[in-house]
């Protein structure tokens, strides 16, 4: 099956991906202003496990369905979701710096 980018992240399962792939973000960003033994950062990095294995489920049913496997990426400038190689983004989000 082809995959329609643009389609699919209109889709229930290409928002959810999205939505949380935000959470995920936002918790690892959260994370680095607490100091790991606060109940803030294991709070947000409960929130950023929750997420990181949510997004393994996301990952596995691209792959399934699409054949394409797909990586969560982050860096001070962007996030998404980009192939090995980088040649192919299912979304990519810039930041506000």
């Amino acid at each position: 099956m082809k995959l329609n980018k643009e389609e699919f992240l209109t889709t229930k399962l290409g928002k959810e991906l999205k939505e949380c792939l935000t959470k995920w973000d936002e918790a690892l960003e959260a994370r680095r202003r607490y100091l790991e033994w606060t109940a803030e950062y294991q709070m947000e990095n409960m929130v950023a496990v929750r997420c990181s294995i949510q997004y393994e489920v996301y990952q596995m049913a691209l792959k399934q369905f699409y054949g394409i496997e797909y990586h969560f990426t982050r860096t001070d400038e962007y996030f998404g979701m980009v192939t090995e190689d980088e040649s192919d983004w299912l979304f990519k989000v810039e930041r506000n710096i």
